[in-house]
């Protein structure tokens, strides 16, 4: 995925966003990039650079990819991540 899920826009940026790093453990800096056209943040894939999965302070574990859209990768740590919440807040 090269577009903005939120937008359609294309035009992207590194962020660093110290909030988003504490909160959630799959967030680094070199992988959060931000919509130049309307500020959403997405975590990037490791394989292919592709947008992942859009990342905000309220995502929750049913918000997030678990594979890439744009190769199917796989990340360890939102799948981690992602198991240890549906274990502890249980399925909706």
């Amino acid at each position: 995925m090269k577009e903005c899920a939120e937008c359609g826009g294309s035009n992207f940026r590194l962020v660093n966003d110290s909030i988003l790093k504490r909160k959630l453990p799959f967030v680094r800096g070199d992988n959060l990039k931000m919509c130049d056209d309307c500020g959403a943040k997405y975590v990037t894939c490791d394989n292919c650079g592709g947008l992942f999965t859009r990342v905000h302070l309220s995502t929750d574990v049913y918000g997030v990819n678990e594979t890439c859209p744009s190769c199917n990768a796989k990340d360890e740590k939102i799948t981690q991540w992602v198991k240890h919440g549906v274990e502890s807040f249980g399925n909706y």
